[in-house]
């Protein structure tokens, strides 16, 4: 069962100027577009403004929590988000997934450590940033505390991560947008975050008319979605099948078959809840579809 749908009102919440001292995987403190609360329970969160352009608020908020619970579905550990709004403008709040003295080591540095050559500050495609790279860099440290049997490894779970990637047409997996945690000299890596680039949230209201009426439209459109990070910017579902194709027989299985099992009426329901306000009927029909043809690609690698 997902979480119902709820928008969190934060006006009254109380601004936590000693959060600033915590870090949030997804991004660091720095401009006026988050900030930390404190909720009424104590829990302190960042929270973070959905952007507007020429008028129309672009929907990572809803496009975090929808990738949260989906996420969920597969069993891949992602960091919690909930759709919230401060004096009337939409955003989201995000729980840090780090406790006390625990230390996040972001995958560019990771990657630099695994090979001193690695252009740790390339910004878009980097040469350097393969699926294979990753798996070294990786090498040696355990999977995110939440994960069982058979995921053991980190470099098991991120394969889950561009799975997931490539089911949600998410393009922003950049050497910037994993992390491993270290807590007490143990390494584990972090769960996945910062999922607002994704279910196509930029395609404007009559686009998603177009895509969600059309098949063959639809199809070209997820045919589109290429990492613009990675070394030749390859397919998501590319990556998917790549990292994929490093783990053992078990693992792949695992993942696989974790989508493979996928209900249909569960996925539906991640969307039938938001308010029509975040949501129009059109675009719950682009994304179900979507998520179906990206599901049928990764599990015929294609």
């Amino acid at each position: 069962m997902h979480r119902e749908w709820r928008v969190e009102v934060v006006d009254d919440w109380v601004s936590d100027a000693d959060g600033a001292q915590l870090r949030t995987a997804d991004e660091p403190l720095g401009t006026k577009e988050k900030f930390w609360v404190r909720a009424p329970n104590g829990v302190r969160y960042l929270f973070k403004y959905a952007r507007v352009r020429q008028g129309r608020t672009m929907g990572e908020d809803w496009v975090e929590w929808a990738v949260h619970e989906l996420a969920t579905l597969l069993s891949v550990p992602t960091a919690t988000a909930i759709p919230a709004v401060h004096n009337g403008r939409r955003g989201v709040l995000s729980h840090s997934v780090l406790a006390a003295d625990d230390r996040l080591i972001h995958g560019n540095e990771l990657l630099a450590r695994a090979d001193p050559a690695y252009d740790s500050q390339a910004e878009r495609e980097n040469p350097g940033y393969t699926v294979q790279t990753v798996r070294v860099a990786l090498e040696d440290i355990g999977a995110p505390i939440a994960c069982r049997s058979p995921i053991t490894t980190a470099f098991e779970a991120w394969a889950g991560y561009l799975m997931l990637d490539a089911w949600v047409a998410g393009r922003d997996r950049h050497h910037e947008n994993w992390a491993v945690i270290e807590h007490v000299g143990q390494l584990n890596l972090s769960p996945s975050f910062d999922h607002g680039n994704a279910l196509g949230f930029q395609e404007p209201e009559s686009k998603l008319s177009e895509l969600a009426d059309n098949d063959d439209l639809l199809a070209r459109w997820a045919r589109r979605g290429r990492s613009h990070h990675f070394g030749g910017r390859p397919s998501l579902v590319h990556l998917a099948v790549a990292a994929l194709d490093l783990v053992n027989d078990e693992v792949r299985e695992y993942w696989l078959g974790k989508l493979a099992d996928l209900d249909d009426h569960d996925i539906t329901s991640v969307f039938a809840g938001i308010s029509p306000e975040y949501l129009s009927e059109e675009g719950r029909t682009f994304r179900v579809k979507l998520l179906h043809l990206n599901r049928e690609g990764i599990l015929h690698g294609d």
